[in-house]
């Protein structure tokens, strides 16, 4: 861990909130753990850190080690600045396809082991990257979607649920969540769930379809989430 990642892990422990770590630490279940700094205060501390001493103008290489010894240590809140780090400084200004690879090697390396941690990341870096328009990014997710590792597998899926453009995406939609609704995780097939969420506001016969084709490998937990919109409409309960 380089420096930079050094002064900001400090940073995190001064400012962190025992009792929100506690609290966190009990809700994910000793999958990861946590110091207590919330994400509006990690960003708050990358600008402030940035302001004082220049960090997104550092040489690249400089940059990439900050950003790997944070994403490399055991606590939720040192990933969570690596992947603020990146929406904040490089998307837009860094190529897809150096990022994606950078990304890519997080999960070969296992140091993305979690389901907040993957979600955090597909929210403020991956959803983004599906909106920029660049085709790239759709064929990485798309290998991604096959691979064995569940984490990275759910990452190929959960960008397309916050997606601006998500309309645009039904057939990689369809396709990577029957591959994920047939995988025996939960976290495999909840990503399904939070997706068609999502898209049933635009089509909910695509959703109905969908959930019908895979009955038999839809959860009840899945099609709860899946048909959350649906069912207010209806009034369900």
């Amino acid at each position: 861990m380089n420096q930079y990642a050094e002064t900001l892990v400090h940073e995190l422990k001064v400012r962190s909130v025992p009792q929100k770590a506690d609290w966190w630490n009990s809700y994910m279940k000793g999958e990861i753990r946590f110091v207590g700094t919330g994400i509006p205060e990690i960003r708050k501390l990358l600008k402030e850190k940035n302001r004082s001493e220049g960090l997104d103008q550092l040489p690249m290489n400089q940059q990439v080690g900050l950003v790997n010894g944070l994403m490399r240590s055991k606590l939720a809140e040192h990933k969570l600045a690596a992947i603020l780090y990146i929406q904040l400084f490089w998307l837009g200004n860094q190529k897809n396809s150096f990022l994606l690879s950078l990304i890519s090697d997080w999960f070969t390396d296992r140091y993305i082991h979690d389901w907040n941690t993957t979600d955090w990341l597909c929210v403020k870096v991956l959803t983004p990257m599906v909106d920029s328009g660049d085709e790239q990014v759709i064929w990485t997710l798309k290998r991604w979607n096959r691979d064995p590792y569940l984490w990275k597998a759910r990452a190929s899926l959960v960008p397309f649920a916050r997606s601006k453009s998500i309309g645009d995406h039904s057939k990689s939609i369809e396709r990577f969540s029957d591959i994920l609704i047939r995988r025996e995780e939960r976290f495999a097939k909840t990503a399904v769930g939070w997706v068609m969420r999502e898209y049933s506001k635009l089509d909910e016969d695509f959703v109905l379809g969908f959930l019908s084709k895979h009955v038999k490998h839809t959860t009840w937990e899945v099609k709860r989430n899946a048909l959350k919109y649906y069912r207010q409409k209806l009034k369900l309960p």
